[in-house]
């Protein structure tokens, strides 16, 4: 027997009636997401003004503490009167724009620290035209130093990695394992994937001590980096990793008394 008209009318109403409940139940629903979401956006915004309130409050309290305990000591390392006086001139010297020769810089300048007696004093050489002609780093390090250092030091010792590490290697002049200080004479690995010659690569004079990042800071010859004139091949500053030093050497008082 068949649904009459008025069952049937009636079951469609039941229906609908069902579905606007199931409808104000997803609208409820949806409404509670949203809120909760809302909230936890809030909250997280509250958890971020506590943290900036706190780090407030601890730069607060490290501000007050430098004032009761006044200033701070200078950070920076004041070198000797020699290292001093051979940063000074080893500034000078980046200054002139002192190039290889295809930079067309001062280049005339590299036979001075090679053939100089203030210098490295090696006069037998022929002048410097030729980029890889001398490897003058060490012989830059001895003009830097000039007669402040004994010149038989600086014409037997400085030429070389090698001849630094021969002579020094042994003595208290080595200063491995600390830190370079502005005046040093720090001598690096090239390749960091490569340290296998003992007495190193290429020789620079530290003018600033170590940064928090572990860098120093150089003058150097016959290296490439920055000049006057931008990045060149030459007389030059750059920054080194400590990772790279292979030895450093402090002079010592007798170093300074001609013999």
């Amino acid at each position: 027997m068949g649904s009459t008209k008025t069952q049937v009318n009636d079951r469609l109403k039941e229906a609908l009636d069902r579905i606007a409940e199931l409808e104000e139940e997803l609208h409820a629903a949806n409404l509670t997401r949203a809120t909760a979401a809302d909230m936890l956006d809030r909250i997280a915004e509250l958890e971020e003004e506590l943290r900036r309130a706190s780090r407030l409050q601890g730069q607060l309290r490290l501000d007050l503490k430098a004032v009761a305990e006044g200033p701070a000591p200078e950070r920076r390392v004041y070198p000797s009167d020699q290292a001093r006086n051979a940063i000074t001139r080893a500034e000078a010297e980046w200054s002139l724009n002192v190039t290889e020769p295809e930079y067309k810089g001062n280049w005339q300048r590299i036979s001075t620290y090679i053939k100089a007696r203030e210098a490295l004093g090696w006069t037998w050489e022929a002048d410097y035209t030729k980029n890889g002609q001398f490897a003058w780093c060490g012989a830059f390090v001895a003009f830097a130093y000039g007669d402040k250092v004994s010149f038989s030091i600086r014409q037997k010792i400085f030429p070389s990695c090698l001849r630094l590490w021969n002579s020094w290697g042994k003595t208290a002049r080595c200063r491995d394992g600390e830190k370079p200080l502005p005046g040093d004479i720090v001598v690096v690995f090239n390749n960091l994937a490569d340290k296998s010659d003992i007495q190193g690569n290429h020789i620079t004079l530290c003018v600033e001590p170590c940064n928090d990042l572990g860098l120093f800071s150089t003058i150097e010859g016959n290296a490439r980096g920055q000049s006057p004139a931008g990045r060149v091949e030459g007389v030059i500053k750059r920054q080194r990793d400590v990772q790279s030093i292979a030895h450093i050497y402090r002079l010592l008082p007798e170093d300074f008394e001609e013999r």
